[in-house]
């Protein structure tokens, strides 16, 4: 039972009551290194006593952050702005239809809608909320038709992200019979390409295990014909590549080629393999040429050219265009490489775009025929995050966003090279007209680069003792990118600052930056958080003891990585669904993903240093920890829960601090893909809370 004091919130903080986590050692021997392992029975998710551990201490995190003083008014504050008005995303067109995800809070899910064209009324194709008696599904992938009569979308429950698919007809608006379960998800992303007459599709199929489960890895490709039973599903394409490959299908609009962009775990390139006509697959690119990863294709068909970013070339990207009979080696050069990252290519009437990155922040590029570029007119700190259109013809529609603007649609007007709004928009809920948003570049610890970062701040913000939020992720070359977040408004108005870190380990400079804090010099990632924590302190914004760092999946290793190297820079740490103990994750079902971005035990040399990183490994007794805030979903297919329950289990017993160390293990939840509005409420509500008990005074 936590005591009165600590549920008030009381201004002397008093170390918390934990429930009782007894050592029980267990011993692991590395090439000759013992390597003992306290917290071994916290792992098995069946265990009574790990049930009833875990079960009290989200019992005591809930009960802690409810009994704070700011509680109720920022969960009121939160749900108030949350309920904002509809958001939309991930725009498909095709054959002048126009198929998104529209979320209207505070219905628990987004729904599947369809449009024809800007002027149109919506058409909801699919509800989850009306399809369920009980908790309803989360929609994941949708694909359209490249004739713009079906759209095929998958479902998931309770944030399994075991995936089922359906398909919707599109002009009468009904679902089809066709219901495919275990097409992917978790560990295995979904992929699928339509054939040109919509009669049938290529996707991606789980195997089925002896005692009918079905694996969680070693997807293959198969083709469904619409109507048919997907039993008879026929093979295409997969078998004898890698157990941890991740697809992505890319079709030409005119169904005479399909390519595979296949890469073989997560954080790595792909190896890129072309099917033309009723041909057999021809691998047309390998790792080395540097094209997508599992995050994202880096392709596109520009008619029957498929267009990839090589990042094997330059680190920031150059576009191959690979015809037929062609490989990368041999393609034609689209777009030279420059300081910019290009980030993505779409088909577009006449030609093509792309997307480019400059530290984070998007611009756009039209390649029309004859390789005329223009430069399309797009605000500073940016992100470009809908680009799409019919190549065969229509509207060309991009939408955008930043820290106090929300997402709006616009229509390219190539004659003008401009962009004119569609009124197709979300509102802000609050007024953000006295945020200030603020980049600048810090340098690094070890002087080589310049770090940019990104601040937030409401009108209230008090110099060094401004509540400050930073955040990042710096892992697999993904871009952290400004976004807009109705929510923030609940902790900018009440004095409080949010700050992002585009820190090395992802991709805001090319493959060198993420090159730079990846295996052996991941800790780089660590490095550049603490640099801009510095920055921070020096600069008017939060210092020590008012600064609190977040993160979640790879970024929740970087805060187990920060909080265990330099404790003493951060006041506070919100963590959710991290990887923690780097030595055993790769025993887990996502664990072999994550090898090339973490290293592998299974090798001497890189054993060597994952010790020396593993956040669970390197928690000391006796030093003064920040208050911790870690945050796991009892389904999630990604990272194990155990994770978050050792390290917690580790923290408590060795801080010397008296700052909390909680723990909130969500059922119904996994790693947060698919959660609902009012789970999302939640967990905004409980950070917010968090870092306001602990950083303001």
């Amino acid at each position: 039972m936590l005591s009165s004091a600590v549920l008030l919130g009381a201004t002397a903080p008093q170390r918390p009551a934990y429930p009782p986590a007894p050592p029980q050692p267990v011993t692991d021997t590395y090439f000759g290194t013992a390597v003992a392992d306290p917290y071994r029975w916290l792992e098995d998710p069946a265990s009574p006593a790990t049930h009833a551990w875990a079960t009290a201490e989200t019992d005591l995190a809930t009960r802690f952050i409810r009994a704070q003083p700011a509680y109720a008014a920022i969960r009121g504050r939160v749900e108030t702005l949350a309920q904002g008005s509809p958001s939309r995303g991930g725009l498909q067109i095709a054959g002048r239809r126009w198929v998104y995800l529209r979320r209207t809070p505070p219905a628990p899910q987004a729904v599947l809608v369809a449009r024809d064209g800007a002027a149109a009324p919506e058409r909801v194709l699919f509800d989850p909320a009306a399809s369920a008696t009980g908790t309803p599904p989360a929609i994941g992938s949708v694909y359209l038709a490249p004739d713009g009569s079906r759209v095929a979308f998958t479902t998931q429950l309770g944030g399994s992200e075991d995936e089922t698919l359906h398909v919707v007809d599109l002009a009468s608006g009904s679902m089809l019979a066709d219901t495919l379960p275990h097409v992917g998800g978790g560990t295995t992303p979904v992929a699928l390409a339509w054939d040109a007459d919509a009669k049938g599709f290529t996707h991606t199929a789980l195997p089925r295990n002896a005692d009918g489960t079905y694996a969680t890895n070693a997807v293959v490709l198969v083709h469904h014909v619409i109507g048919s039973d997907p039993a008879s599903d026929a093979y295409v394409f997969g078998r004898g590549l890698s157990p941890k490959a991740e697809y992505h299908l890319l079709p030409s609009r005119d169904g005479s080629a399909l390519a595979a962009v296949v890469a073989d775990g997560d954080g790595v390139p792909a190896s890129v393999y072309v099917r033309r006509g009723a041909g057999a697959f021809e691998q047309v690119a390998t790792p080395a040429a540097g094209i997508g990863s599992s995050s994202a294709p880096d392709a596109a068909f520009v008619g029957n050219v498929l267009a990839v970013i090589a990042k094997g070339r330059a680190s920031r990207g150059v576009v191959i265009g690979i015809g037929a009979g062609q490989t990368v080696d041999s393609g034609t050069t689209l777009v030279p490489a420059s300081a910019l990252v290009i980030d993505n290519v779409v088909a577009i009437p006449g030609g093509f775009a792309a997307i480019d990155i400059d530290g984070g922040d998007s611009g756009m590029r039209v390649f029309g025929a004859g390789g005329k570029a223009a430069t399309v007119p797009i605000p500073g700190v940016t992100t470009i995050d809908e680009l799409a259109a019919d190549p065969s013809g229509g509207d060309v529609i991009v939408g955008y966003q930043g820290y106090t603007a929300p997402a709006q649609w616009y229509r390219y007007d190539a004659a003008q090279n401009a962009l004119v709004a569609t009124g197709i928009a979300q509102t802000a809920p609050g007024d953000f007209a006295q945020v200030r948003v603020r980049r600048v570049l810090v340098p690094s610890l070890d002087g080589k680069v310049q770090i940019p970062l990104e601040i937030v701040s409401g009108p209230n913000a008090r110099g060094p003792r401004t509540p400050t939020i930073l955040g990042a992720y710096g892992a697999y070359g993904s871009i952290t990118r400004p976004r807009f977040s109705a929510t923030s408004l609940a902790w900018l108005e009440r004095g409080g600052a949010l700050a992002s870190a585009m820190i090395r380990g992802g991709g805001e400079y090319g493959d060198e930056w993420h090159q730079a804090a990846r295996l052996a010099t991941k800790t780089v990632s660590a490095d550049d958080l603490a640099a801009c924590a510095k920055w921070l302190a020096a600069n008017g914004y939060g210092d020590a003891k008012h600064l609190g760092i977040a993160g979640g999946s790879a970024g929740g290793f970087l805060m187990g990585l920060a909080l265990t190297r330099n404790p003493e820079l951060y006041r506070a740490v919100d963590s959710s669904v991290g990887i923690y103990d780097l030595l055993r994750v790769e025993l887990t079902p996502n664990g072999a993903f994550n090898t090339p971005e973490f290293g592998t035990v299974t090798d001497p040399a890189q054993f060597a240093w994952m010790r020396q990183q593993s956040p669970y490994h390197n928690v000391r007794a006796g030093v003064a920890y920040p208050a911790v805030l870690m945050t796991t979903g009892e389904n999630d297919p990604r990272v194990e829960p155990y994770n978050s329950r050792k390290m917690v289990a580790a923290l408590q017993a060795a801080s010397s601090s008296p700052y909390p160390i909680l723990l909130l293990q969500k059922s119904g939840q996994g790693h947060g893909i698919g959660n609902s509005f009012q789970q999302t409420v939640d967990a905004t509500a409980e950070r917010y809370a968090f870092f306001w008990s602990q950083l303001a005074d």
